[in-house]
């Protein structure tokens, strides 16, 4: 376990960077809370309503505030005298978790241009769908600090983003084929299996997130 003596060394190095480093996790959670709370708002409000408006708005402040975080932590990474392939790789993991938030954020400006109109179980199954990528995200996060304080852990989690991805897609199908239905224009269905299928990406990236920790792990633990 010679690796992980070497990582937990990264930590201790700068307790201001692992705080950073957990602040900006902080953000990614923080960010699909207010993209589930953005899309009950349009499905229940509108997309002109405050609360939708609102909630959008929070989502980007959110991003940007990740953004800066991920800044400061890599220009912190990089200034250190650390291991060259443990900096790389964590510098890689940074950014690929930011891109997390980014999507949400894409799907919520997309939501607030195309304004799409969404049936009532159509909306009730993307709400599911959300549920979902929720969980595959916060177990995705799960594994990332586990790689930072405890990697026996990693495999565990990763196994359980791999669930949660796969149930996903099981239920962005399961939405598309409700979607397609419906007795609504062919055009809006098209328009709606964007949203599905973006939403599901999500849940994509994360697991593509959780299967390059565990690649990391693996480099530390042979």
């Amino acid at each position: 376990m010679f690796g992980f003596s070497r990582l937990t060394t990264l930590l201790s190095q700068s307790q201001s960077t692992e705080t950073k480093v957990y602040l900006f996790f902080d953000q990614v959670t923080l960010a699909h809370h207010k993209s589930v709370e953005m899309w009950q708002s349009y499905l229940n409000y509108g997309p002109q309503s405050e609360a939708f408006i609102t909630a959008l708005t929070e989502l980007q402040d959110i991003e940007h505030q990740a953004d800066l975080l991920k800044r400061e932590i890599e220009q912190t990474l990089y200034r250190k005298t650390l291991i060259p392939d443990l900096r790389s790789d964590v510098a890689s993991l940074i950014d690929l978790t930011d891109r997390l938030i980014n999507r949400q954020e894409t799907i919520g400006l997309h939501l607030k241009i195309e304004q799409p109109a969404i049936p009532k179980s159509v909306g009730e199954e993307l709400l599911i769908l959300l549920n979902t990528v929720g969980e595959t995200i916060d177990h995705t996060l799960l594994c990332a600090k586990s790689f930072f304080t405890d990697l026996q852990r990693v495999q565990e989690y990763h196994t359980k983003v791999i669930a949660f991805e796969s149930q996903a897609d099981k239920q962005c199908t399961r939405t598309k084929v409700m979607l397609f239905d419906t007795d609504i224009p062919l055009v809006n269905k098209i328009q709606l299996r964007y949203f599905c299928d973006r939403i599901d990406q999500v849940a994509n990236l994360a697991e593509d997130i959780s299967d390059r920790i565990a690649i990391f792990t693996l480099k530390r633990v042979q």
